[in-house]
């Protein structure tokens, strides 16, 4: 049996025990670690790096507007470095309370995006290669993106209907190549996950 991958956090007191628990996650055989954007999830990779040998991981959102994106290249490449290619760096937006607790300004989603991958790979010409840069999507144009510059998707606090169509549309788009008349195939998708089963979108 194919074990799924685990989500995981540090805080603060506990950031040791966290690094044993990624250890011991490794040693029960799961597929990934992933870490959420609370706390610092890139230390926490880093961390995850040192304390296991196999596991694939990486950060499920690292919110770009929280780094300069040469300054995440260098740390994103470091960490790819020492993990002999296990580290997968999922980037993302994030939501607009943090913008607002944060004093953040946020500008075009997709455009800030494209922005950010670019000048990571520029900045890789100092630090080495970097890790698959992975995106968080929500609508469809964001999933069109993730195929054209990005390694993959990833979805988060999505509604099963929502997460089947955006997966079925991702899959087509990187398998034919073919982003023509999308917001067309959006509708259609709409309609075929509206009608599958929860388990047959959580299978797709």
């Amino acid at each position: 049996m194919n074990m799924p991958a685990i989500s995981l956090a540090a805080v603060s007191g506990r950031r040791q025990q966290t690094l044993e628990i990624a250890a011991e996650i490794e040693r029960r055989g799961f597929s990934g670690i992933y870490c959420p954007s609370m706390g610092d999830c890139i230390a926490l990779c880093q961390g995850i790096a040192s304390v296991t040998n196999e596991i694939t991981f990486g950060t499920s959102v690292q919110p770009i507007y929280f780094r300069n994106p040469e300054d995440l290249a260098a740390t994103a490449a470091f960490i790819h470095e020492v993990s002999n290619g296990r580290f997968r760096l999922g980037i993302g937006v994030t939501h607009g309370p943090v913008h607002q607790r944060l004093g953040i300004t946020p500008g075009k989603p997709l455009a800030d995006i494209r922005d950010y991958v670019e000048a990571m790979h520029n900045a890789a010409k100092n630090h080495g290669e970097l890790p698959p840069i992975v995106l968080a999507t929500l609508r469809r144009k964001m999933v069109e993106l993730s195929v054209e510059i990005g390694a993959g998707a990833v979805w988060a606090k999505h509604e099963i209907e929502r997460l089947c169509r955006a997966m079925y549309l991702y899959q087509i788009i990187a398998t034919t190549g073919n982003k023509r008349d999308t917001s067309k195939r959006w509708k259609v998708l709409k309609l075929l996950s509206l009608l599958a089963t929860k388990t047959e979108c959580s299978l797709a």
